[in-house]
């Protein structure tokens, strides 16, 4: 638990935290440099130039009468040196650094500056950089001056600028990564969010900001009641799907006796369609489809779909498939056998002939079932793969079940990352379109 945490800072005040850090490091930096440029320096020979200068400067100024001492001064100035006259001294601008260093070299050439209160600044920092100053006169007036390309230009240009950058983006970086490692818990908390459904539960570290503890306790909070709900779901419908399988396994013997074939063979079939009913039902809610615990492994599909057909064929039906003899894909095996066996018994329902064919392009594998059946009308299929749909307008009111086949092969598409789409068959039927992709 970091220092943020155990004070109870939240996610706003562990941020203000972290750029008033931020701040306080880049005042300390930049005092730290206005201080350095105290230390610049100047050759000798400019040195004692520059003395020279002031002290003959500051003499004939003074003798000179007041009402001529700007004129004075004017005469004086040169194309390195700018002298002005003034009754007080103006000060400086609160961020011009003292020359500390330069002050000292000034004085040990000419000591006699020393009675004049000499003052040097640093102005215009950076690439014009240029030495400013005063000294005092004997009658309490100030000669102030530039000095124009004394400053060293490697310290105050291109070393300057350096100094000055690297602690700016070292700070950024800084700032950047404490944020970073703030904002950690918020992505171990999106990316759990985003595996629900898709991996067994897994609680989420907590840790971070207090906001985000609560949330992140929420979450798995919500896990654990989700989980268990899931649980008891199981267990109930486990327990359903024994308790009806029960009482048909007995019907289905009392069948068997009954010296009527022809309501022997009926009861048969109502048995039978009542267990295909049972299993879809229980397939559906027990979450099964989306959580396969079968790992995805390489299948030849086109193998599979083959088979259905044959299958279908040997009970008498007209089944026939059209595609290549072999097709690779990594699928989860048995659910793609479901969403085929689907398709084929849904097609078989409502038609006399059926088509199972398989195409595939770059990007997809279409396996497409089409049969002669009354069809489905354009503005109901998508009512057709919800859930316990019954178009009663397009299909046969009798034809049993609950109406999971579609929704169930469209779960089925989902978790391959494909999708289902229903369609005009060639037959003049309904062709349903289930397209898996090739990786």
């Amino acid at each position: 638990m970091t220092l943020f945490e155990r004070r109870g800072f939240g996610l706003f005040g562990q941020i203000v935290a972290i750029l008033c850090a931020v701040v306080l490091l880049e005042s300390v930096a930049s005092i730290f440099l206005y201080e350095r440029a105290s230390q610049f320096s100047i050759n000798g020979d400019k040195a004692r130039r520059l003395a020279e200068h002031l002290v003959l400067s500051g003499k004939l100024i003074e003798e000179a009468p007041r009402s001529q001492r700007d004129t004075v001064a004017s005469e004086l100035t040169t194309t390195r040196y700018h002298l002005v006259w003034q009754e007080r001294l103006v000060n400086p601008p609160p961020v011009s650094p003292k020359l500390n260093q330069i002050t000292r070299q000034i004085l040990d050439w000419e000591p006699e500056i020393r009675e004049r209160d000499l003052r040097l600044y640093l102005q215009s920092p950076g690439l014009h950089s240029t030495i400013s100053g005063a000294i005092r006169l004997n009658d309490g007036s100030w000669v102030s001056f530039s000095a124009r390309d004394h400053i060293r230009q490697l310290d105050l240009t291109l070393g300057r600028s350096l100094q000055t950058l690297i602690p700016a983006i070292a700070l950024v970086l800084l700032a950047s990564l404490l944020i970073r490692h703030t904002l950690r818990p918020l992505r171990d908390l999106t990316r759990a969010t985003g595996a629900i459904g898709k991996r067994d539960f897994v609680d989420v570290p907590v840790r971070g900001p207090a906001e985000v503890r609560k949330v992140i306790n929420a979450f798995n909070e919500m896990q654990h009641r989700i989980s268990a709900m899931i649980a008891d779901r199981t267990q109930a419908l486990a327990a359903v799907g024994h308790d009806f399988r029960t009482p048909l396994a007995r019907l289905r013997l009392r069948a068997e006796s009954v010296s009527d074939p022809v309501a022997g063979r009926d009861m048969e079939q109502d048995i039978g369609e009542m267990e295909r009913m049972i299993d879809s039902l229980l397939a559906y809610l027990s979450g099964d489809i989306d959580n396969p615990t079968e790992p995805a492994a390489l299948t030849d599909v086109a193998v599979l779909c083959a088979t259905a057909a044959d299958e279908a064929s040997d009970l008498g039906h007209r089944v026939r498939y059209a595609g290549p003899d072999h097709l690779v894909l990594s699928v989860h095996r048995i659910a793609i056998k479901r969403a085929v066996r689907n398709l084929l018994g849904n097609a078989l329902r409502f038609g006399s002939e059926v088509e199972i064919r398989m195409r595939k392009s770059d990007r997809w594998v279409e396996i497409e079932v089409a049969d002669d059946g009354p069809g489905i009308p354009r503005h109901l299929r998508e009512e057709a793969i919800q859930p316990f749909a019954r178009l009663d307008s397009a299909r046969a009111r009798d034809t049993g079940g609950f109406g999971l086949g579609l929704s169930i092969v469209d779960r089925i598409a989902h978790i391959h990352g494909g999708t289902l789409e229903l369609g005009e068959s060639h037959l003049g039927g309904l062709a349903v379109r289930l397209r898996l992709p090739v990786a």
